[in-house]
């Protein structure tokens, strides 16, 4: 590992990739970003297939127009933090030899490690989807360009560029962060890659105001629950072992750990009170069994930390970690909107559950 350099040392280059339709938007996100060495990165071939891969290639190949030590790639539909480039220095001053990631989507399995970094403290994760988060994600210029090459000649047809990236990554022996709170949210314009069936995919914890990181790496357990957003169902993963095969339902988990679906629904049922949600009763019941066992395994692993958070509602980004859950888990099934109007609502149902693992479950070693 290279010293970590001081934020001064870090100098940053950027390129929004983008397709031609939207020009408007890359633009104001090249303007917002405010950083001289910087341009658009369009899709060299508009009018073929649908592929994030074609601008990507170009995005990462810029850092070669740029001296610098790092070049960050943006999509054509984020806005940034206040203050989102010192930020961002001051990040990879941190994680110089990281792939460092400013976004990553409030449904993912990432996210719930997010949650667990601003409940316990830390200020990045290791990134366990199986794709880099690719909305904001900065790269130590000579593996940018690295990267480029391999997008170039070593990518699948219909490859996603997220998914490449890991899978790049990865063979270089790179470990990828996200950066909590994150500096960059997600818009919510019409997907022209095929993701449209995905749901709306905002930030699990965004900091508008901006955000001060330190060099802290969450050290999360080896069991991860979260809710499967595109089949709403709970399930706890072995980040060890992450194959489906190993994935277990989080009601039988918690079974194990002493917990029983009666006690579970009644625990939920007392917790809604006479303000129901615009979600299905089942659906709920799977976002609310997944805090359950957040809680649990926070306590387990960092004890002490749960019950503090009743006290912390005041924070925004405790306030924006709890709150987001429900609606990210269940974006596909329910009305994210209808349920982000209950932002406060859910964050203390969702703190309610955590508390009720807490309490009442014992996570088995």
């Amino acid at each position: 590992m290279h010293p970590t350099p001081s934020r001064s040392f870090v100098v940053l280059s950027a390129s929004v990739m983008a397709h031609p339709d939207r020009s408007a938007s890359a633009h104001r996100v090249l303007a917002g970003l405010g950083l001289e060495n910087a341009r658009v990165a369009f899709d060299p071939e508009p009018d073929g297939p649908p592929s994030s891969l074609r601008s990507a290639r170009l995005a990462y190949a810029d850092a070669a127009r740029y001296p610098g030590t790092h070049h960050l790639v943006l999509q054509d539909d984020v806005t940034f933090s206040e203050g989102f480039v010192e930020s961002a220095l001051s990040c990879l001053s941190h994680h110089p030899d990281s792939a460092v990631s400013f976004f990553v989507e409030w449904g993912s399995r990432t996210a719930f490690l997010a949650r667990w970094a601003v409940f316990t403290g830390a200020a990045a994760v290791p990134v366990v989807n199986p794709y880099v988060p690719t909305q904001a994600l900065a790269l130590p210029r000579p593996l940018a360009l690295d990267l480029a090459r391999f997008l170039t000649e070593h990518t699948e047809h219909g490859e996603a560029d997220d998914e490449a990236v890991r899978r790049f990554l990865r063979g270089r022996g790179v470990q990828a962060l996200v950066m909590v709170p994150n500096l960059v949210e997600h818009e919510d314009l019409p997907s022209l890659t095929g993701n449209s069936g995905h749901g709306a995919r905002h930030s699990v914890c965004f900091a508008p105001e901006g955000a001060a990181h330190d060099a802290s790496v969450l050290d999360p357990p080896r069991l991860l629950p979260m809710v499967g957003w595109n089949v709403g169902r709970a399930v706890v993963v072995d980040l060890h072992h992450d194959v489906p095969a190993t994935r277990r339902p989080t009601l039988d988990v918690l079974a194990s750990w002493g917990a029983t679906e009666p006690g579970l629904r009644a625990a939920l049922d007392r917790a809604i009170g006479g303000r129901p949600y615009p979600a299905a009763p089942d659906l709920l019941f799977e976002a609310w069994i997944t805090a359950v066992a957040l809680g649990a395994l926070q306590e387990r692993h960092w004890p002490g930390t749960v019950r503090p958070l009743r006290g912390r509602l005041d924070e925004p980004s405790v306030a924006r970690a709890l709150a987001t859950l429900v609606p990210g888990a269940l974006r596909v099934f329910a009305d994210p909107v209808a349920l982000r109007l209950r932002a406060d609502d859910l964050a203390r149902l969702v703190l309610s559950a955590m508390e009720y693992g807490a309490a009442h479950c014992s996570p088995v070693p």
